[in-house]
């Protein structure tokens, strides 16, 4: 074989090798998909202690119990009794003599501090090997391996913060990007205060610390504690808001997009009459600073006691999640009025 047949075989040798090495890539890709958005998308967190799935069938589920000899099943979707899944996965763990745990977390919303509390709890006391699980596997789930790691072993905050990464499902970007902004927090307070990550830090933070961006408040009535109020006469209030967070609140105009104050008025007995909203303008309130918002009611022509809930709303785009503060521990303004003649 002359000079020329040897470069050419090798030249097609190799590139016949990257090609193969380029199929054998994409079909590994392709696989690990697979598991990810059609299958279980189970993975291992810690050996013999922590895993991770989407959510089971019972057969599967039970499949896993058998298998890893899970003690615990913890569902991070909240209990939910009239759901096919639900049932049947709480009948899978009666059968099978382990317990089941169920936290309610959002792929679209920061975790309340009460829920992250929760957890901790659950992760402290569970009896082990558990296994967690939300719909896909990706985000929520994401979200609690993550702080597995950061609990119960060596791994420093980015190598914990991989459980998050798109082989698991989960990308950072768009809605679910909250999950990511959670740990955001985390980082940001270990910076402010010259501190690096240890289990014993991020225990104490996500206990006494943390606090979900901007969605805090202390509310204060401007005025009498029980207004009084006659008889077909409008109600209007004025609430001061203070910002307990630690992010700045922005006010805009319009009806979506930013931090407004709703407030409802109901009768005693919990019949809502009217909704009023306050806050439809352009302002930034920092951190620590107050706000001073107005909210208006028709008149009422009965006389009788009613009661004012408000609270602040942080107003999406139509495709997102309204947040309302109560929803992460912020407590809403309760405010008795008695109507008279």
């Amino acid at each position: 074989m002359d000079a020329s047949s040897t470069r050419a075989t090798r030249r097609f040798t190799r590139r016949g090798l990257f090609r193969l090495a380029g199929a054998g890539a994409l079909a590994g890709i392709l696989a690990e998909g697979l598991r990810v958005y059609a299958f279980s998308n189970q993975h291992t967190v810690i050996p013999g202690l922590v895993y991770r799935s989407a959510q089971l069938s019972p057969a599967q589920l039970q499949h896993v119990i058998d298998e890893r000899g899970i003690r615990t099943v913890l569902n991070l979707r909240g209990t939910c009794p009239d759901t096919g899944w639900y049932l049947g996965e709480v009948r899978t763990t009666h059968a099978a003599n382990v317990s089941q745990e169920d936290i309610s977390f959002s792929a679209k919303r920061l975790p309340a501090p009460s829920e992250v509390r929760r957890l901790l709890d659950v992760l402290d006391h569970c009896e082990k090997p558990v296994i967690f699980h939300c719909q896909r596997g990706a985000d929520r789930t994401g979200l609690v391996a993550t702080v597995s790691l950061l609990l119960f072993t060596k791994a420093t905050l980015a190598e914990a913060r991989r459980q998050l990464w798109p082989r698991y499902g989960h990308i950072n970007g768009g809605r679910t990007t909250i999950i990511d902004e959670f740990f955001d927090f985390y980082e940001t307070w270990l910076k402010a205060n010259g501190q690096l990550h240890s289990p014993e830090r991020f225990r104490d933070w996500a206990l006494h610390h943390y606090c979900p961006g901007p969605y805090r408040a202390e509310l204060t009535l401007l005025g009498p504690a029980k207004p009084v109020v006659p008889i077909g006469r409008g109600l209007s209030f004025t609430i001061r808001a203070r910002n307990t967070s630690i992010a700045p609140w922005q006010f805009h105009p319009g009806g979506s997009g930013g931090i407004q104050l709703r407030g409802h008025l109901f009768t005693t007995s919990g019949q809502k009459l009217y909704t009023a909203r306050a806050g439809l303008f352009e302002k930034t309130v920092p951190a620590g600073e107050t706000i001073d918002l107005t909210i208006g009611f028709p008149p009422i022509r009965e006389p009788g006691h009613y009661l004012i809930h408000a609270d602040l709303l942080d107003t999406q785009p139509i495709d997102l999640l309204d947040s309302d503060f109560v929803q992460y521990g912020s407590e809403p303004l309760i405010v008795e009025v008695s109507v008279i003649d």
